[in-house]
């Protein structure tokens, strides 16, 4: 299992990083990012988002509509299936410190990982400001107590990163929401999901209290070059 050191939040505008940091967390409906359109490349949009499958031509025979056969050789893309009652779920999403990939850490790798912990540059596009979630634990704690006394059922846990171009099936059941395509898999990304059951999805903002004393406020470029490592050894990066 992989550990978590941080959690990272990117924000365009200072205002909302300082709303984070209040303990306000907003959370977009996962059918805003399926239908979202990134304007500037900050890949906050994607078209799987709510995925519950994923069918791949080469392994599916002919469909049939009635009358009308199409080969599967004539389909121009994989078949995707979303799932509504998904789509309609709120979630917050966050870039996480983790260690997945790296079972240990040696003199020999500790360079590899500190690079992995850093805010891959394809995120910067996301904002300009940063919050940092030092204690880990106590956030999500927080999170759970919130969600809990609003009675709302919620989950969390890392994102998935699947190869778009070889999946194929059906989803996981007990981690739909938690999937995403190959191409995102630099965000490293940790949810918090939650069912509003709102009659009309739409973004939500849960309060978890104030979040200040295990929360700071910076830059991505300031906070890839404060990030130092050192090994029981002494060895650093």
């Amino acid at each position: 299992m992989a550990t978590i050191f941080a959690f990272v939040k990117l924000f365009e505008k200072k205002e909302h990083a300082e709303d984070f940091v209040s303990g306000k967390l907003f959370m977009n409906t996962i059918k805003s990012f399926k239908e979202y359109r990134d304007e500037s490349g900050e890949l906050r949009g994607d078209d799987h988002e709510g995925i519950i499958a994923m069918y791949q031509p080469s392994q599916l025979g002919d469909i049939t509509f009635g009358e009308i056969s199409i080969p599967s050789s004539e389909l121009a893309s994989p078949i995707v299936v979303h799932g509504d009652h998904l789509l309609s779920q709120n979630v917050f999403c966050l870039y996480s410190l983790n260690s997945r990939g790296h079972e240990s850490i040696s003199a020999d790798t500790i360079k590899e990982f500190k690079t992995t912990l850093e805010l891959h540059k394809s995120c910067f596009g996301l904002g300009k400001y940063c919050v940092v979630v030092i204690n880990v634990t106590e956030f999500i704690d927080r999170c759970k107590i919130a969600i809990e006394t609003l009675e709302l059922q919620g989950s969390w846990g890392l994102v998935d990163y699947f190869n778009e171009h070889e999946f194929h099936g059906s989803m996981p059941e007990d981690s739909l929401g938690y999937q995403k395509r190959s191409m995102f898999r630099e965000q490293r990304e940790y949810r918090i999901k939650i069912d509003t059951r709102q009659k009309n999805p739409n973004y939500y903002i849960l309060d978890v209290g104030d979040l200040s004393d295990i929360t700071m406020l910076t830059t991505p470029e300031e906070f890839n070059e404060k990030i130092e490592l050192k090994l029981p050894d002494g060895t650093s990066a």
